[in-house]
């Protein structure tokens, strides 16, 4: 048993004054005379013992008050831990409360986030008044880089509420330890009040600051199933009017039962395009193909939508994407234009294709085009090189088609800085191509797949054949995938994934004394899909409160003007930061548009594009850690300044003084001297003599 204080064990030295009180008794007798006296001293000798007993009593009971106040005084406690220190007379306390919306699930006392609350107040009575507190939630806002009283602390505990942001334990940790090394108090402490989400919580990461103890404060919500939609992304980049689009989304079940037919709705502009109802294993995800029409061209937003209870905030995703009218692609010719190419594409009014030399083009208009054609190109200039590299590295698409006679230097020098498969000699011996990647966007829908075909061809397909090539060779590890793969194991079509870009290669000049590829059926389907890949894929959504850079091409407000983003229903509108990157223009939201939904980008009247909003889905999955797993994972980090405080039974300033004094034991020592008070006053009034 150790003490609070005690200096005022020196109190027990007043047990004196009842025993001297006791042994100086000089309250005088009076003297009664009897004519018997045998009968007096009988009685005199019977009052004696009775007044001693009486009075040894009454002393030891007033030596055990005296006792067992300066004991309460001095108060005694039971430590919880060996070597456990009580709090400082100073101490410095900060509090974060989780507010992300996994705390609007339902526990034994409410919405875990008003347990949270109250959890913090009862934090707050266990300390001084004149302690200095600080309240930190997922919002990071500035006013909670400051230490509070404690009138003030719980003040703000009022003004929480449920938000989009969620951060992980270590981001938590380092902005409380930035504010406590400046607190002035001798003791700091650290409070964790969350659900601990097992997304968010995998590690418990900890400052080396010996000074400060934290304490994990779990808070465990009923039985919660949650339904919701992941992502959502198109079969094809590129949109088109009167062409079927396919949505895929993918929803994942985090429960532990098997659901089916949920249903799935899909609206855009306000009208509802396709429905469908999705089977779904316990705990896994599974995608679901959603087909419409678009009807016409320009921006569309819209959303996917699922129904579930009780977690809702995740039940809806939106998405923006633009239907092209018309694709641009632009050939640099080396012996003119290409009358295969020509054919293919001016008979497409979606698709117009410019064709000119390298002498006449214009660099700042390259991003301009979603395709650029090297058609048949004897050598590439370092300057040309260069800006193709950067219309690449920014997201553009390149085709690359080898001349009958390059100069192989300069053309692998340039497919070297964009981590391509280089040029060999020229290879005089006949092939075919024996195999398509059916897998890959450009050949995905070009078949239907046959039951009982081991590379789903229908049977009988003719395939390319190559006469002449120069072989392509990757220097290393690359992002290369083989398009056309030749029966020698050469590929006659491959495609490299080089920053945002891509680069599209032929082993072949597109020429009949090379090929019969421009007379084969894939040769239509391979380069028009090819054309409409090429465009960068758009992001369809975004995630609230968060600063991701969203890219906007070819637009650029005019002189003192600003862009803005404006939400669909009018209420919420913010100008964005800009930064210019070549032809393109980022722009950055700095975490201002915190609610889910659909948004424009706009410059005075004119629309720029659209943008949509949802809520990070690392709050969906309601999978906590327990008591036991944050324990475990405590001792696994090593940590020996961590304490886990469990509530279930009874309030957190009663466990936190447990944790701090051990088991206080000056209450009991009250109670006790007020029972010997007690049996003295009762002893005094019925034993009379």
């Amino acid at each position: 048993m150790l003490f609070v204080n005690p200096l005022f064990l020196f109190g027990l030295f007043a047990i004196s004054l009842p025993v001297i009180v006791h042994l100086f008794n000089f309250r005088k007798f009076k003297k009664v005379f009897f004519t018997n006296v045998r009968f007096l001293q009988q009685l005199k000798q019977e009052t004696q013992k009775q007044s001693r007993l009486r009075h040894l009593i009454i002393l030891l009971l007033r030596v055990l008050a005296v006792a067992a106040l300066v004991f309460a005084f001095a108060q005694p406690y039971i430590p919880y831990n060996e070597g456990q220190a009580p709090i400082a007379a100073r101490n410095t306390i900060s509090i974060f409360v989780d507010n992300s919306f996994s705390m609007e699930a339902i526990g034994s006392n409410g919405s875990l986030l008003d347990e949270a609350i109250h959890k913090a107040r009862e934090i707050a009575a266990a300390y001084k008044p004149s302690d200095q507190f600080q309240l930190l939630t997922n919002n990071f806002e500035g006013k909670h880089q400051r230490l509070l009283t404690r009138d003030e602390f719980l003040t703000s505990l009022e003004e929480i509420k449920p938000g989009p942001y969620s951060r992980t334990l270590p981001e938590i940790v380092s902005r409380q330890s930035d504010l406590l090394s400046q607190g002035s108090g001798s003791r700091k402490s650290v409070f964790i009040l969350s659900d601990f989400q097992k997304n968010e919580y995998q590690q418990l990461l900890h400052p080396a600051d010996s000074t400060m103890q934290f304490y994990y404060v779990p808070l465990k919500a009923n039985a919660v199933s949650n339904v919701y939609i992941d992502t959502c992304w198109f079969d094809l980049p590129l949109q088109q009017p009167g062409q079927s689009a396919t949505l895929n989304v993918r929803l994942w079940n985090k429960s532990s039962t098997d659901l089916e037919k949920i249903p799935v709705k899909l609206e855009i502009g306000g009208m509802q395009r396709a429905i469908a109802s999705a089977d779904l294993k316990a705990g896994a995800s599974s995608t679901i193909r959603m087909s419409f029409n678009n009807k016409k061209p320009g921006i569309q937003q819209g959303f996917v939508e699922v129904t579930d209870y009780p977690v809702t905030y995740d039940d809806r995703f939106y998405f923006s994407y633009e239907v092209t009218s018309t694709l641009e692609l632009l050939a640099i010719n080396g012996q003119g234009p290409n009358k295969f190419l020509n054919a293919l594409f001016n008979q497409d009014s979606s698709v117009r294709l410019s064709n000119l030399s390298e002498k006449a083009l214009d660099y700042s208009r390259l991003s301009q085009y979603n395709l650029i054609i090297l058609n048949e190109l004897q050598s590439i200039s370092s300057g040309l090189a260069n800006e193709l590299k950067k219309y690449v590295e920014a997201g553009g698409s390149l085709l690359f088609i080898p001349s009958s006679n390059p100069d192989l230097v300069s053309c692998n020098s340039f497919l070297a800085s964009v981590s391509s498969p280089l040029y060999q000699s020229l290879d005089t011996s006949n092939s075919k191509v024996v195999k398509l990647n059916l897998q890959h966007p450009v050949f995905r829908d070009v078949f239907e797949k046959q039951p009982g075909s081991a590379d789903g061809l229908p049977e009988n397909t003719e395939l390319p054949l190559i006469f002449r090539s120069f072989p392509m060779k990757s220097q290393g590890p690359t992002q290369t995938q083989s398009l056309l793969k030749l029966l020698n194991g050469n590929d006659m079509l491959s495609v490299t994934q080089y920053m945002s870009g891509q680069v599209f290669q032929l082993s072949v000049p597109i020429d009949p004394t090379f090929t019969n590829l421009p007379r084969q059926a894939i040769f239509v389907p391979a380069f028009y899909n090819i054309a409409l890949v090429s465009r960068p894929p758009a992001k369809l959504y975004y995630t609230a409160g968060q600063n991701e850079a969203i890219r906007v091409n070819h637009a650029m407000p005019a002189g003192d003007q600003v862009f803005r983003i404006r939400s669909t229903n009018g209420d919420l509108e913010v100008i964005p930061e800009l930064q210019r990157l070549g032809a393109a223009t980022n722009v950055f939201t700095n975490g201002q548009i915190v609610k889910a939904g659909n948004y424009q980008l706009f410059s005075t009247t004119d629309t720029i594009s659209g943008i949509s909003f949802n809520y990070n889905r690392l709050e969906s999955d309601p999978e906590c850690l327990d008591n036991d797993k944050l324990e475990a994972l405590a001792q696994e980090s090593g940590i020996g300044n961590f304490s886990l405080l469990k509530t279930d039974h009874k309030p957190v300033n009663e466990v936190l003084e447990e944790l701090n004094f051990g088991i206080r034991l000056w209450k009991y020592f009250v109670v006790f001297a007020l029972l010997c008070l007690l049996a003295e006053s009762i002893l005094l009034r019925l034993w009379k003599y």
